[in-house]
């Protein structure tokens, strides 16, 4: 998650992105500082913020002028200022808080929390939806005496067999294709499926659970157990709490 501050102030900005780092190292990965409207719109448009945290008061200028230089964004908007009378352009600019200064370090923790917690919130939302609307392309499979055409969402999971690939299908058929796994790892990227293992790629949204007896395996539509490797298991836990959980 990327953050853009915006105060005229250096050490106020400084304060602002030391808390951030501090309290929300795990959620937000790129805190950028800007003093006033001219950088703030440079920066808008050079990068994809999912949070400004704007003071409005800047010498001669407010940071409202930034809305009227830059596309609508969906990027959240916390507004800290030391002057109440803007509250009600804030609202209008649909802010979803206020911040009176000097920061309460408290409230400051309160109010960032619970934006990250709806921006992570819409943005796995946002890939549940994009994973569904991909399954909906085609996957062309050349198998050994023919060649066949399937939808994403008709595969619960890829299993390598030597020089070929079994594909597991939610008819129950079973597809022997004479590619290897990792030619269908790179095709599969950013689509929903996740290789778990050396042997196998699954479909995540073709998944029932996953059971921790005896190491970890996912458990699959078609009733099968798939085991997930020690050495992928973290990254895969990751990529179902950053994609999939709600």
């Amino acid at each position: 998650m990327k953050v853009l501050v915006l105060d005229d102030d250096n050490k106020i900005s400084n304060m602002i992105k030391s808390l951030l780092e501090k309290y929300f190292s795990k959620s937000i990965k790129q805190i950028d500082t800007v003093s006033n409207v001219e950088e703030a719109v440079k920066a808008i448009n050079a990068e994809n913020y999912q949070l400004y945290l704007f003071d409005i008061h800047l010498g001669n200028e407010t940071s409202f002028e930034i809305f009227n230089q830059i596309e609508k964004t969906k990027a959240k908007l916390i507004f800290i200022t030391g002057h109440e009378k803007y509250a009600i352009n804030a609202i209008k600019h649909q802010a979803v808080d206020y911040i009176l200064k000097p920061i309460n370090i408290s409230e400051f923790k309160n109010s960032v929390e619970k934006v990250l917690e709806s921006i992570l919130k819409e943005q796995k939302i946002g890939s549940v939806n994009q994973f569904v609307i991909k399954q909906e392309n085609s996957l062309i499979l050349k198998a050994l005496e023919s060649i066949k055409m399937v939808k994403l969402n008709e595969v619960v999971y890829l299993e390598a067999s030597g020089p070929y690939t079994e594909v597991y299908l939610t008819n129950g058929d079973k597809i022997t294709v004479t590619k290897h796994l990792k030619d269908f790892e790179n095709k599969l990227e950013n689509t929903g499926f996740y290789r778990i293992h050396n042997s196998f790629i699954i479909n995540t949204l073709k998944m029932i659970g996953i059971t921790k007896k005896d190491g970890y395996t996912v458990e699959m539509q078609n009733n099968k157990s798939l085991a997930i490797s020690s050495r992928r298991k973290d990254d895969f836990m990751h990529f179902l709490e950053q994609n999939l959980e709600i």
